[in-house]
């Protein structure tokens, strides 16, 4: 009689003392939660084993979409322009890394699959005497033959801080090599 009371209490608890000798608590079989319970636990183990064999998975891919690459270059060039904080030859930073870094923030890609590269002769800076800077850098990435040129023509007074002005113009293709 015990027996049958003990077995409808343990259909009641979640957990319940392990019958196999052991002081321990396990999950009860016979309570839905407990069944919900074990099930969860088999399929979080399975698919945390599937993704050890499988990380790829996780980690985004370097490849860009060739529109999507354009819309993040000019989104990132008018930013850029709009701020006027940097220019081609006045960052601690150097230009092709802020241009760069601002890209991947604009679009949907990893930075590790951007290329941007300068095209022209590496900038003056116009940090001491002011004056303008100019420089050329294409930009390129996985998964797209798409290029795009970007002028950067910047301003700066003599001593200031940022930039009077920065333009930024993109065209649809590779920089002409200098």
């Amino acid at each position: 009689m015990t027996n049958s009371s003990s077995d409808r209490d343990d259909a009641d608890r979640v957990l319940i003392r392990s019958k196999w000798g052991t002081s321990r608590y396990v999950y009860n079989p016979r309570n839905p939660v407990g069944r919900a319970l074990i099930v969860g636990s088999l399929l979080f183990a399975a698919g945390g084993m599937f993704l050890l064999h499988h990380p790829d998975l996780l980690s985004p891919s370097d490849d860009w979409d060739g529109d999507e690459l354009r819309t993040a270059v000019t989104t990132a060039a008018a930013e850029l322009s709009r701020e006027a904080q940097f220019g081609p030859g006045g960052a601690a930073l150097t230009y092709d890394d802020i241009l760069r870094g601002r890209i991947a923030r604009a679009g949907q890609g990893s930075e590790d699959g951007l290329t941007v590269a300068l095209a022209s002769d590496r900038p003056k800076s116009a940090l001491y005497d002011g004056g303008p800077e100019q420089a050329d850098y294409t930009v390129t990435a996985a998964g797209t033959d798409a290029a795009f040129c970007l002028s950067v023509h910047a301003m700066k007074t003599k001593r200031a801080m940022g930039y009077d002005y920065v333009s930024i113009s993109v065209d649809d293709s590779a920089c002409p090599a200098s």
